[in-house]
């Protein structure tokens, strides 16, 4: 199954790791972002100065979630601070009717949606997947 990874940016590392236990388990992973080449700047985010660089990493984000049958979300303890990028290809994968897991807690009103799949532990995750 193609499968698209939506997690807090600085979460790379680990969505690497995820991405090649998946891919051990037949799957595929289409998010590029994963391989750490995607940083935006912050002071950019912060000052409205976003650019052409920006626009690729989003269309590319975008593509590559187009591209997945199946998006896993990893949720965020309360109150941290968040860009939210995770939010928008979530609200994308909704509406373009993906298989959608969110990995840890609800974050949002979104999260309750009865298409949405909740998996407490990545371990869950790799159970509930089995193999492609």
């Amino acid at each position: 199954m193609n499968i698209y990874l939506m997690a807090k940016y600085h979460r790379f590392p680990e969505m690497k790791v995820i991405a090649r236990i998946l891919e051990t388990m037949g799957h595929h992973v289409t998010s590029r972002w994963i391989w750490g080449e995607h940083q935006a700047s912050d002071a950019a985010i912060g000052t409205g100065t976003l650019g052409a660089l920006e626009a690729h990493f989003a269309q590319e984000d975008i593509d590559n979630l187009l591209a997945a049958e199946c998006c896993i979300g990893f949720s965020e303890p309360l109150r941290t601070p968040s860009r939210g990028g995770r939010f928008v290809e979530l609200g994308m994968a909704i509406i373009a009717g993906k298989r959608i897991i969110v990995v840890g807690g609800a974050e949002n009103v979104f999260h309750a949606l009865p298409q949405i799949e909740h998996c407490t532990t990545v371990d869950l995750l790799y159970t509930l997947l089995g193999t492609a």
